[in-house]
């Protein structure tokens, strides 16, 4: 049995003007807030590290296509209150949004 993992406070420094575009994209309800928006900015950042890993936007769709989740209900939560179907889901929509 898994124990739910802690998140552990982090101290994250960025400049004037990323903190204030962040604040600005909070502010228009892009994020519920500032913690929740760099969660997605690092999400974000992790998605494009792993694209560039496998090579290609599309080749890591490809990659998360094909992954077979037979021992686990993609509905279920995992590690936390988010199912794998919606991690897939918030990745392809990063995914989207870093080419437009």
């Amino acid at each position: 049995m898994m124990k739910p993992i802690q998140p552990k406070p982090v101290t994250v420094r960025l400049s004037a003007e990323d903190a204030a575009d962040l604040q600005a994209r909070v502010d228009r309800g892009e994020f519920a807030s500032l913690d929740e928006g760099v969660a997605a900015e690092l999400a974000e950042l992790n998605y494009r590290r792993a694209a560039e890993i496998v090579g290609s936007v599309e080749e890591l769709e490809a990659l998360l296509d094909e992954l077979d989740f037979d021992l686990i209900d993609p509905a279920e939560p995992v590690a936390g209150n988010i199912s794998l179907s919606q991690m897939l889901a918030n990745l392809k929509t990063q995914a989207k949004a870093a080419d437009e």
